[in-house]
């Protein structure tokens, strides 16, 4: 993978789950949230080769 690729990559991660963020902060369903919260832990596995430090504050929003 190129340098560009992994650029892209790492631009659509991140704005994936910056809107998975917003669903889950003003969502009040359990449910609702669990399956937000499975959601983003899948997203953020879609890194390659290293991973960013900016992704720990979403490691700690989707955990269960």
């Amino acid at each position: 993978m190129g340098i560009m690729s992994e650029i892209a990559t790492e631009n659509t991660i991140k704005s994936i789950v910056e809107e998975i963020k917003k669903d889950l902060l003003s969502n009040t369903n359990f449910e609702a949230c669990k399956a937000l919260r499975k959601l983003g832990r899948f997203v953020l596995g879609q890194f390659e080769w290293s991973t960013p430090e900016w992704v720990e504050e979403y490691v700690e929003l989707f955990k269960e």
